[in-house]
């Protein structure tokens, strides 16, 4: 990447679906990303699909019994220990936890109930630094804490109140040391919680309007200060920093005519990425305290075109590619299903039987039942192949002679004086010409 700042590839892996959250893994070779829709998506660094998550049965009314969610996601993060295992948060009320290694179905499922038992939508799920404790919030504002090995029957800590009912809270981030929780509400605040007493929250920030889903927040990579976002339907987002220990607000600053959607402190570069939502990234560094990233980019400079690589328009050239013609190209790569479709078309390679034939040629054909056929190799066993220019007459007047001496076979049907009498052969007779018989029509069937 140039000063230009240009993508080398573009992917479109949700189809028409919007991506609502994107995360690297701790090993940084696989991408995980969730969707609008029910299925989250793992692709290595080229952009191919590893792994997708299954979809689950929309007519079952508990979703514990199905292999997957059933409606829209709003988060997926991965497991801070474990690089096959992530887990996602769904409007269907469930969070579920996935293994790359298993297909079939999921590997835990987290129903969340509100406090009259019925069943109520997460907004965001996440993993604390050591990923054995999962936090959760849900539209009706309660903030609970599972473990991250079960059980997840009941929350073992929670809070109903965290964030006002009816509104969706954007964003959860665990401290390092996993003692604190910073929560960003659609209620217009940011609240930082101590997990080991959640009955009020530590620092609580108002006045931060967010009208979107996905506005996040983070902390420092010192941790000394937080920052989160603001989104407006109409006017200009701004960036917010406060202090972690004050929550009073150390600076602020507009990003443009946009809302500022997700947003990323990096630990090692030291530089802020910021989303925002007219489809425009912006990075935001120090040319004296940040290290790489946005600065490798600026610093480089942009390619010159040269002259050679212009192709003129407006010419009316012909291009000839020798490797066009028939004699020079070559024999393209077929899939398995196609190379199999392509030998069955053909006869000799299939070992296709004749078909049968029909019309006036049917007469010809030398086709048998099969008795005849086993009648025929019996009579070929026993006296062989008869000889092509032996003439059928003379086979019979072989046996006139025996039959005379012995008529034993002969005498019971014509009688003990019976003579023989052939035809004699003579020139008249010779060239007599054969009766034609008559034709014998066939039509197809």
């Amino acid at each position: 990447m140039d000063a230009r700042f240009q993508s080398f590839r573009t992917i479109q892996p949700m189809e028409n679906y919007h991506i609502r959250s994107i995360e690297y893994s701790i090993t940084g070779d696989m991408t995980l990303l969730s969707s609008g829709g029910p299925q989250a998506q793992v692709l290595d660094r080229e952009g191919s699909q590893i792994y997708e998550c299954r979809k689950g049965d929309q007519y079952i009314v508990d979703m514990g019994q199905t292999n997957g969610h059933v409606s829209a996601l709003h988060n997926a993060v991965w497991h801070t220990k474990d690089r096959n295992i992530f887990m996602t948060s769904s409007t269907d009320c469930t969070v579920r936890l996935w293994d790359i290694n298993v297909t079939k179905n999921q590997k835990t499922v987290i129903k969340m109930r509100g406090s009259n038992g019925k069943k109520v939508s997460p907004t965001h799920c996440v993993f604390n630094k050591d990923s054995s404790m999962i936090a959760v919030v849900t539209v009706d504002g309660a903030l609970s804490l599972f473990p991250s090995k079960g059980p997840f029957v009941r929350a073992r800590k929670q809070n109903r109140t965290a964030h006002a009912s009816g509104t969706e809270t954007s964003c959860l981030k665990f401290s390092t040391d996993g003692n604190r929780l910073l929560s960003r509400g659609a209620d217009d605040t940011m609240k930082l919680w101590d997990i080991r007493n959640m009955t009020k929250p530590l620092n609580v920030a108002t006045n931060l309007e967010n009208v979107f889903i996905g506005t996040d927040c983070w902390f420092s990579p010192d941790e000394k200060f937080v920052m989160t976002g603001t989104s407006v339907k109409r006017g200009s987002g701004e960036l917010v920093f406060f202090d972690t220990e004050t929550f009073a607000e150390v600076y602020r600053f507009s990003v443009g005519e946009s809302s500022v959607s997700k947003i990323l402190w990096h630990p090692k570069l030291n530089q802020i990425v910021v989303g925002c939502s007219n489809g425009i990234v912006k990075m935001y560094y120090s040319p004296h305290l940040s290290s790489r990233g946005a600065l490798l980019c600026a610093a480089k400079t942009r390619r010159r075109q040269a002259k050679n690589d212009e192709i003129p328009t407006g010419l009316n050239q012909q291009i000839l590619n020798p490797y066009s013609l028939p004699m020079f190209r070559e024999n393209r790569f077929l899939y398995a299903k196609r190379r199999k479709d392509k030998a069955r078309r053909d006869p000799v390679m299939s070992a296709a039987p004749d078909k049968p034939a029909y019309g006036l040629d049917a007469h010809k054909t030398k086709g048998c039942s099969m008795s005849a056929y086993v009648s025929k190799q019996l009579a070929l066993d026993v006296h062989g192949p008869p000889a092509e220019e032996e003439d059928p007459r003379e086979v019979l007047l072989k046996y006139a002679e025996i039959c005379e001496k012995d008529p034993y076979w002969i005498a019971p049907a014509y009688g003990p004086e019976t003579k023989t009498k052939f035809q004699e052969v003579t020139e008249e007779t010779l060239s007599e010409e054969p009766v034609p018989k008559k034709p014998m029509y066939f039509y197809n069937k």
